[in-house]
C-alpha cells in the first residue's frame, strides 16, 4: 500500500533499529557527528555538522567511528545474516538522513572526508549507501505492503580548499557527477533541503 509521506516516515520509524539511528530530528534539524584523527593529533578529534530539515526526519550513521583497534574486528555488520567480509554490501556511506518535504519522501546519503576527494573510495560507499536504502525500502515492502517512492540524493562533505581538480564546473565529482560537493563550513547550519543537486534518483 502507498503511504502518504509523512505517514510512510512514522512507519519506517517504528521499523528499524533504533541502534543505527543517530539523531531522531527532535527540534527540526538532525546533528551528524565523526571521529577522526589527524596525524599530528594525539586523540581523534569530533566532528559535528547540524544540518536543518523541512519536515520530519531522522539521521542513520552506517559507518561506525571506532579507534579502539581490539574493536575494530568487530565492526557490525549491516545485514546480520550475509557474511561481510569483502562482500558489496559491506561498503557503507557514513551516514543517511531521511526526512519529508511537503508530500515528498526524501533520502540523502552524505560521505564525510577530511581532504582527499579520489573517488575510490567515495563513488563506491556512497553507491553502497543508495543500495542500502534501496534494500531498505523493499525489505520493508515485502514484508508489510508499506510502500512510498524515495528521492535519493548523493553528497560528499570535506574540508579540502582546492577541490577544483575533483569537481566539474557544478561541483559534482568528475568521477560520479550524481555526487554533489560541499565544504563543511558550507553546510553546517544550512537546510538539508536546500543544498543544490540536481541528480535525484527515485527508488
Amino acid at each position: 500500500m502507498t503511504l502518504a509521506a509523512g505517514t510512510y516516515f512514522e512507519h519506517l520509524k517504528a521499523y528499524v533499529n533504533s541502534e543505527y539511528i543517530m539523531h531522531d530530528g527532535a527540534g527540526g534539524s538532525v546533528v551528524l557527528t565523526e571521529k577522526y584523527f589527524r596525524p599530528e593529533d594525539v586523540k581523534p578529534q569530533t566532528r559535528k555538522i547540524e544540518l536543518l530539515l523541512p519536515g520530519a526526519g531522522m539521521a542513520f550513521k552506517l559507518d561506525h567511528d571506532d579507534f579502539d583497534t581490539q574493536k575494530k574486528k568487530s565492526k557490525p555488520p549491516l545485514f546480520h545474516f550475509l557474511d561481510d567480509t569483502s562482500k558489496p554490501w559491506s561498503k557503507r556511506c557514513d551516514f543517511v538522513v531521511f526526512y519529508v518535504n511537503g508530500r515528498n519522501f526524501h533520502a540523502d546519503c552524505i560521505e564525510f572526508k577530511s581532504k582527499s576527494l579520489t573517488a575510490e573510495k567515495i563513488v563506491p560507499q556512497l553507491r553502497a549507501g543508495m543500495c542500502w536504502v534501496a534494500t531498505l525500502k523493499r525489505t520493508i515492502e515485502h514484508y508489510t505492503g508499506d510502500s512510498r517512492r524515495i528521492r535519493l540524493r548523493k553528497f560528499v562533505f570535506a574540508e579540502n580548499d582546492n577541490p577544483n581538480d575533483y569537481l566539474d564546473p557544478n561541483r559534482h565529482l568528475r568521477a560520479d557527477p550524481s555526487i554533489r560537493y560541499y565544504h563543511f563550513d558550507e553546510v553546517n547550519g544550512q537546510s538539508l533541503a536546500s543544498l543544490q543537486n540536481p541528480s535525484v534518483q527515485e527508488i
